[in-house]
C-alpha cells in the first residue's frame, strides 16, 4: 500500500505553559524523525527537558552542514564526556540556547 507524503509545516512556538511545549516539541519530534539522536544536547539539558528536542530541530533544519556532520558522526562520544563534566555542559549550554533562540524566539 503507498504511503501518503506529509506535508511539512514548520513548528512555530510562542511563550506559553510548559503544556503547549512539550506539545510543540512532540510535532518537532514527529517531523525530524527518529534517524537523527542528539546524544550532546540531551546530555546537556537531560533526558527530561524538552530543549534538546528544540536542538535537535535546529541542527537539523539550520545548523550548517559541517557541524550537522561532525554532530552525526562524533556526538555519541562526545555525549558521554559531557555527562561527566559540569564544565562542559555549561559551556555548551548557552551556546545551544542561543541556536534555540535563534530558531524559536525562545
Amino acid at each position: 500500500m503507498p504511503t501518503k507524503s506529509r506535508h511539512y509545516e514548520k513548528p512555530v512556538l510562542v511563550r506559553r505553559d510548559a503544556v503547549a511545549q512539550i506539545a510543540a516539541t512532540t510535532k518537532i519530534l514527529s517531523i525530524t524523525g527518529k534517524n537523527m539522536v542528539c546524544w550532546v544536547a540531551r546530555a546537556v539539558y537531560g533526558e527530561g527537558n524538552p530543549r534538546w528536542l528544540l536542538f535537535r530541530d535546529w541542527l537539523a533544519f539550520q545548523a550548517p552542514a559541517w557541524l550537522r556532520h561532525g554532530y552525526v558522526r562524533h556526538g555519541e562520544a562526545l555525549s558521554r564526556v559531557v555527562r561527566r563534566s559540569g564544565l562542559l555542559r555549561g559551556l555548551l549550554r548557552p551556546a545551544m540556547d542561543r541556536a534555540i533562540r535563534g530558531r524559536f524566539g525562545l
